[in-house]
């Protein structure tokens, strides 16, 4: 069964543990890229993208391809 939108935006913001700039700043360091997969560095990037798009985390300025991507962070 797929979560609700709202509790996938919930738990997402819940998880998500560190400021757009700190995230920017552990991404830029070499030793992130050492850390993990590929797919783990990209999915960085694309959550400081919308961490930048909605700041207030208001739930209605997510998209639905911001929502697909918080999927994959909280599954």
């Amino acid at each position: 069964m797929t979560k609700p939108k709202e509790e996938v935006i919930k738990e997402f913001n819940l998880l998500n543990n560190m400021t757009v700039e700190e995230l920017q700043a552990w991404l830029d360091d070499p030793k992130s890229k050492a850390a993990g997969t590929g797919a783990g560095f990209e999915s960085g990037h694309r959550i400081v993208e919308i961490l930048k798009k909605n700041p207030t985390k208001d739930p209605e300025k997510y998209d639905d391809e911001d929502i697909e991507h918080m999927r994959k962070v909280v599954r």
